[in-house]
């Protein structure tokens, strides 16, 4: 490996551990905070609809949260990173230093948060009464499936918010529409016509959280193929973004000061 790569990634672990460090030390849960803030809003989600709105079944907490805590990772680590170029830019001017590394770094963060998130659910399936097999070992591609699905889109919203900073309020809004669009409070089997499905199994993020649930709730495996195609799209949309941040290197730094 090149002396300049390998800097890099030194850098890059070094300012990961140390962002994590200082995130814990501004709160008095320090580290709790990881998993009480997903574990909260999926809280109020179920109040709402199990609860107040009487829309859930009996494994309704288990079926949200294997919806919510995959997408909260999701639209949590995109937002995130849609303004990590802008908010490196006092290193930018400091040093010539490649613009991926400060969307990479959002997702680097939030991995290592999601992980323990994860552990979490995996425990909490179990206290509830859910039966922990081998099989969940399927999971494993099926996290490696989202982080690449999310490294994509976090690579697309920190290429184009500095150039439209307006575009982080198009984010939120489609990350509302995500939201609802991709079955986190309802199964798509029992709400959307039979020959509406495979079109509703288009959208990546519902693809997905169907397959955490068959390996976490049902101990079957999940659908390699359409992991398979979610990993190949994501990869192309990653590659392309790469050349493109290469390719204007140079122009952030302009663009950013403005």
């Amino acid at each position: 490996m090149d002396r300049s790569y390998r800097q890099l990634w030194e850098v890059y672990f070094t300012q990961l551990v140390f962002n994590l460090k200082t995130e814990t030390r501004k709160t008095y849960l320090n580290y709790l905070w990881w998993i009480l803030e997903p574990a909260m809003i999926s809280g109020v989600f179920y109040l709402v609809f199990a609860v107040f709105l009487n829309r859930g079944t009996d494994d309704f907490l288990l079926f949200l949260l294997c919806g919510k805590i995959p997408f909260l990772w999701f639209s949590k680590t995109v937002s995130n990173a849609s303004n990590a170029i802008v908010q490196g830019k006092g290193l930018i001017h400091q040093m010539v230093i490649p613009k991926a590394y400060f969307p990479s770094l959002i997702i680097g963060q939030d991995f290592v948060k999601q992980l323990f998130v994860f552990l979490f659910l995996f425990v909490f399936i179990i206290i509830l009464g859910g039966e922990f097999t081998l099989n969940w070992l399927y999971v494993v591609p099926v996290i490696v499936s989202q982080l690449l699905l999310i490294t994509a889109c976090a690579f697309v919203a920190a290429a184009i918010t500095p150039f439209i900073p307006d575009f982080r309020f198009i984010i939120s809004t489609g990350m509302m529409m995500l939201m609802f669009g991709s079955g986190i409070f309802y199964s798509y089997e029992d709400v959307i016509l039979k020959e509406h499905q495979e079109l509703f199994l288009l959208n990546p993020l519902a693809n997905l959280l169907k397959n955490y649930r068959e390996v976490l709730l049902e101990n079957i495996a999940p659908d390699f193929d359409a992991l398979g195609l979610i990993c190949l799209g994501s990869a192309v949309i990653i590659m392309l973004m790469l050349m493109w941040f290469k390719k204007h290197d140079s122009t952030y730094a302009r663009v950013i000061v403005q």
